[in-house]
């Protein structure tokens, strides 16, 4: 009987492990968890940051300057990856762009370069970029590609001579800008967007934005979300 207790009270303190070794196994756990939460979401901000850079993004219409095909707080998705330009897409461009440009150019004459790395304009965008400088997008379409000549006259479009058939908009159509001539050839890389509501935007027929590089398209508006009673493509 005696032997069998010992035995007994051997293989229970065998089992048995000292509190602060459960602690610390206890404390281990909490750490990994921690740490596979931090490292989950690290992942997810990531993707999530990398798809709306080059996959898709959510825009909201601020202004008139499309209606009426856009209102005014519409909600669009905006698809990048692979767009190629053509004529009568909605497109979403950076307004700044041509400014922000010239800045960086001066700025890399003053520190004796012919141009800013990638890195240094991201760095001066994100923390030091002038605040009339940062990104400021519009809702415009295109009208004309590279190499295309538009003109506007008689209060009419006219592509490469051709009278522009715009179903999007029946009123008319003439110039903003007195500095802005037509007929005028479309430059490589660029696209001449212009506004639906005529009367009523600043688009590539004032010299403040004119033509538009493809580098400030920001994508295409494929998909209008918001309101609710008027989700559907956008053309």
């Amino acid at each position: 009987m005696d032997n069998y207790e010992n035995n007994n009270k051997i293989q229970n303190s065998e089992n048995e492990q000292p509190e602060s070794a459960v602690q610390a196994s206890t404390g281990k756990m909490v750490i990994k968890e921690i740490w596979e939460w931090v490292y989950t979401i690290v992942i997810a901000i990531a993707i999530a940051f990398l798809i709306k850079a080059f996959v898709f993004d959510v825009v909201k219409v601020d202004g008139s300057s499309m209606f009426p095909t856009l209102e005014n707080n519409d909600r669009l998705i905006v698809t990048k990856l692979g767009y190629e330009p053509n004529a009568g897409d909605i497109i979403i461009l950076d307004s700044r762009y041509k400014e922000r440009e010239e800045y960086f150019d001066k700025l890399a004459l003053t520190q004796g370069k012919d141009e800013l790395s990638k890195i240094d304009k991201l760095m001066k965008t994100t923390f030091s970029m002038p605040e009339d400088l940062k990104k400021r997008f519009y809702v415009k379409r295109i009208i004309a590609l590279p190499g295309q000549t538009i003109d506007i006259r008689d209060g009419k479009v006219f592509v490469d001579g051709n009278q522009l058939d715009e179903e999007y908009y029946h009123g008319v159509t003439t110039g903003i800008d007195p500095r802005q001539e037509f007929p005028q050839t479309v430059g490589e890389n660029m696209v001449f967007v212009m506004g639906d509501n005529r009367p009523n935007s600043k688009d590539s027929r004032s010299t403040e934005l004119g033509q538009v590089p493809y580098e400030a398209i920001l994508g295409k508006s494929q998909l209008r979300i918001w309101p609710l009673n008027k989700i559907g493509t956008t053309k």
